[in-house]
């Protein structure tokens, strides 16, 4: 896994999911709610921006082929 700063691509609360972009990763980055590091409500909007961490996930989720984790605003 690697670090790497970035935006809010788009985010569903309803979902619980959403995507994160970039210019250090190839594609947009899968990103779970449970994977926020934030107190209380975990929300993000488009274009808020973000420090991750980020690893392949070549089987893919829902068309993403990384995931991130510990995805912290700044």
């Amino acid at each position: 896994m690697r670090n790497v700063e970035g935006e809010c691509a788009w985010r569903s609360d309803e979902d619980g999911w959403g995507a994160l972009r970039s210019d250090d990763v190839a594609s947009e980055v899968f990103a779970h709610f449970a994977n926020l590091s934030m107190a209380g409500f975990h929300r993000l909007r488009p274009g808020d921006r973000v420090r991750f961490d980020v690893e392949p996930y070549p089987p893919g989720q829902d068309g993403y082929f990384f995931r991130a984790h510990d995805v912290t605003p700044f």
